[in-house]
């Protein structure tokens, strides 16, 4: 040995050198305690003939940016490497640990723990094989080969953690705790595997890529590292990402009948195949921190829910289409324009106040003078009233809350400025006086408190009446579908009904 140059990658173990060297876990550094060597471990080699050594070193992790920490117990290899003080002028060697090995082909754990302790009390031909993780080290309460020393008293060990399938050209990375990423594709059926994959070909082709996420396997108990499938309806949460296989699945909703009457249910008809992203779990939630969160759709966005659905928007919920807006399937009823149907209703109450005044205050003459007033005066006179009080409701009746236009698009720049125009000039009337109000009615005024103007005009209120309907009908256009009057819950004021 003396004639070998000398090498600082290897390490002299009972008189060999080695450059790998198996070595078992005995603390794990999850503290940081030291921020110039992170993930470092506490471990103890096994000899050549599989004795174990007093020294305990300290090695850290061998790739900086992929970690499978090992727990207590594990076996690690350790080999050198250069430390962070080494430079040309000198030499400084430090050891390295890489992942635990696969000792009992366990994705959950597969420590010995004791195993440099108990190799050093037993020759080679007395090993005890060890059949489950669990076993550590074999339990005998009457043998010197007993030892106290257990894995991690923090690691909650569990019984239903099982690996994968793997099929043909998988790459796999498996966690711990039943957490899986399978770089997959679409299988040649034609070779037979234990578990049958719960992709089909599809829409796709033989190799094509799949790549499937999965957290949380829940799967019925079952022999010792018995392979499982990850399982879309089943697993607590999952993305799947597909390349024209067929996944099928469960919709957590069956209520679709605007899904379906619109055809946006294509993932059914191609038997649910195609390129997708699928994300399955309890719960889903999309949180835009910063700034917008948006979905883009070609065929159509459909959302069905067993309960119900609801849009909540600080400033605006805003909905547009070019053709049509349908609250309900096939909606055929138009909404009724608030602003118009204010104004109508306004100016035929005031046309009917003005008939029931001068009815009140109508004579007629006779051969011996003009006649009194009508018998029944009474009645104009409740008429009156009332129709002065349904007038004063007019003004509750819109939403201050929710809005439509007549048109897709939205209003021009005119419209709105005829509709702030008319906001005004309402809240200048609420707050000054409305006594002397004039009624437009299209070739003139009539002032509400002048009987004499209105006696005169009597024979052409009717008339009046008439064009001014025709106006206002002739505003709306007859050519425009209008949305549905299928609105349940307009609210007046934001927050909701009182």
């Amino acid at each position: 040995m003396s004639g070998l140059p000398f090498n600082p990658q290897v390490t002299i173990i009972d008189g060999f050198p080695r450059e790998w060297f198996p070595a078992e876990v005995l603390d794990v550094d999850y503290e940081g305690r030291d921020k110039t060597a992170l993930y470092t471990v506490l471990c103890r080699l096994l000899g050549a003939m599989g004795q174990g050594h007093k020294d305990v070193i300290r090695a850290r992790a061998f790739d900086a940016n992929i970690k499978n920490m090992p727990i207590r117990g594990e076996v690690v290899m350790l080999t050198k490497a250069p430390s962070p003080y080494a430079s040309a002028g000198g030499v400084s060697q430090e050891y390295y640990y890489t992942n635990p090995v696969s000792v009992q082909s366990s994705i959950h754990h597969n420590g010995i723990p004791g195993v440099t302790y108990w190799v050093e009390r037993t020759s080679p031909g007395n090993r005890v094989k060890r059949n489950d993780a669990e076993d550590g080290i074999p339990h005998s309460t009457n043998t010197k080969f007993d030892t106290p020393t257990t894995i991690d008293p923090i690691f909650v060990e569990r019984k239903d953690i099982y690996p994968i399938q793997p099929y043909s050209g998988d790459i796999i990375l498996e966690g711990r705790w039943g957490q899986s990423i399978r770089f997959g594709s679409t299988l040649d059926e034609r070779r037979k595997y234990p578990q049958v994959p719960t992709w089909k070909k599809g829409l796709g082709q033989i190799g094509n890529p799949i790549l499937i996420i999965s957290n949380g396997t829940n799967p019925e108990l079952k022999p010792r590292n018995e392979f499982i499938l990850e399982n879309i309806d089943e697993d607590d949460s999952s993305i799947w990402m597909t390349s024209g296989q067929y996944v099928k699945f469960e919709p957590a909703s069956t209520y679709t009948p605007s899904i379906t009457d619109k055809s946006i249910n294509l993932f059914t008809k191609n038997e649910f195949g195609g390129n997708s992203v699928m994300i399955a779990s309890d719960r889903i939630i999309f949180n835009s921190r910063k700034q917008e969160l948006i979905g883009f759709s070609k065929e159509g966005i459909g959302f069905s829910s067993e309960k119900g659905i609801s849009l909540d928007g600080k400033q605006v919920v805003e909905i547009e289409s070019t053709q049509k807006i349908s609250l309900g399937i096939n909606a055929i009823e138009p909404i009724l324009l608030g602003k118009r149907t204010m104004t109508w209703l306004n100016d035929l109450c005031q046309i009917l106040l003005n008939v029931t005044r001068a009815i009140t205050q109508q004579t007629h003459p006779t051969g011996t003078g003009p006649s009194g007033v009508p018998i029944n005066i009474s009645d104009f006179s409740t008429a009156h009233s009332d129709l002065v009080e349904l007038q004063s409701q007019i003004e509750k009746l819109p939403s201050q809350l929710a809005f439509v236009n007549e048109k897709s698009g939205g209003p021009s720049e005119k419209e709105v400025q005829q509709s702030n125009e008319k906001i005004l000039q309402s809240q200048f009337i609420k707050e000054g006086d409305s006594s002397n109000l004039l009624v437009d009615t299209g070739e003139g005024a009539l002032e509400n408190d002048d009987p004499l103007t209105l006696l005169a005009d009597i024979a052409d209120i009717e008339q009046e009446k008439i064009k001014l309907i025709d106006q206002i009908l002739g505003d709306i256009d007859p050519k425009f579908d209008y949305g549905t009057s299928l609105v349940g819950g307009d609210d007046e004021n934001s927050g909701g009904p009182v």
